[in-house]
C-alpha cells in the first residue's frame, strides 16, 4: 500500500506539496517520496502514477474540496465539522462555487472537483471515503489536517503556522518548531499506525526561510500530514475515524474526536 497525500492549491497557478507514504508492515510507514512544488494537474497526476501506477493498490487524502454542490454559502459537511472541532479552533473555511471558481483556471472550475475526475477516469482511483481497514484499495477522499491534528496530536487548539492564522500573539516559528517536533514523534507513538520520516525534512529553520521558500515548506508539511490521515483512515477506519458528509454533497475525512467528560 502507498498513501498519498495532497496539500491541493485551489489555483494551479500555486504549487501543491505532496507526499507518500509506503507501508512497511505491523503499523509502520516510511515517507519515501514528497515534493515541495507541483503545478499543474498534470505535475500532480504524474506525481500519483509514480508512486502507484496501474493497480497498484494506494489511498490517496486530498486538502481541498472534491465536490462542492452548493452556490454560495457553505456546505453541510464543512458546517458539521466546524460544530465539531470549532472550540479547537479547526472549523473549515465555507467552500462554494462563487469562492472557489474565482481561482479557477479556466475562471469558474473548481479545481479539486477536475482533479477528482481526471483521477477516476485516467489513473483508475475511487472517489470513496468507505473502506475496509487494512485490506487493499485504489481510492481516494476529502481532509483536512487542522482537525486531524487536534486528535492526533491531542491539542488543545490549532498551531498557528500558516501566514494567514499568524498575530502579534503567535510566534509562527514555535509553532512551526512543535509541529515538526509532533511529526517526528510519529515514529514511534503508542497508538498506530507509525510514521518514520527523514530527520532532514523536520531539523529546518524556519527563520531563515522567506516567501515563497517558507510557503513551500508549510505545504509540504500538510502534505505528509495529509499522508498520515491515508494512513491512519486505513489502519483505523471507522471505528477511530468520521466521514463528515457524503460524495456527492461534498465529504471531509477527520480522526474522531472523542471528548471525555
Amino acid at each position: 500500500m502507498k498513501f498519498i497525500g495532497l496539500d491541493l492549491a485551489w489555483s494551479s497557478s500555486n504549487t501543491t506539496g505532496g507526499a507518500i507514504i509506503e507501508y512497511k508492515g505491523e503499523g509502520k510507514g516510511k515517507l519515501v517520496s514528497w515534493q515541495e512544488k507541483l503545478g499543474s494537474n498534470d505535475e500532480i497526476l504524474q506525481f500519483v502514477n509514480e508512486a502507484a501506477p496501474a493497480s497498484t493498490p494506494a489511498l490517496i487524502a486530498i486538502d481541498a474540496p472534491l465536490a462542492v454542490p452548493n452556490s454560495i454559502g457553505a456546505r453541510d459537511c464543512d458546517l458539521e465539522l466546524s460544530r465539531v472541532f470549532r472550540k479547537y479552533e479547526a472549523g473549515t473555511h465555507p467552500a462554494n462555487r462563487t469562492n472557489l471558481g474565482r481561482y479557477g483556471q479556466p475562471f469558474g472550475d473548481i479545481r479539486g472537483e477536475t482533479l477528482a475526475q481526471r483521477l477516476v477516469e485516467e489513473l483508475n482511483f475511487r472517489h470513496d471515503p468507505h473502506l475496509i481497514p487494512q485490506q487493499d484499495v485504489r481510492q481516494f477522499f476529502e481532509c483536512y489536517p487542522h482537525p486531524a491534528m487536534i486528535v492526533i496530536f491531542g491539542l488543545e487548539k490549532t498551531l498557528k503556522y500558516k501566514r494567514k492564522l499568524r498575530n502579534q500573539e503567535n510566534d509562527r516559528h514555535a509553532a512551526y518548531a512543535r509541529l515538526q517536533s509532533l511529526l517526528g514523534s510519529l515514529v514511534g507513538t503508542p497508538h498506530f499506525p507509525c510514521l518514520e520520516i527523514p530527520p532532514e525534512l523536520l531539523q529546518q529553520a524556519t527563520q531563515n526561510l522567506k516567501g515563497a521558500n517558507l510557503k513551500h515548506y508549510e505545504d509540504l508539511l500538510d502534505g505528509i500530514m495529509c499522508a498520515y490521515i491515508a494512513f491512519y483512515h486505513w489502519w483505523w477506519g471507522a471505528e477511530k475515524t468520521q466521514i463528515f458528509g457524503s460524495v456527492a454533497s461534498g465529504h471531509i475525512v477527520t480522526p474522531r474526536l472523542v471528548v471525555s467528560f
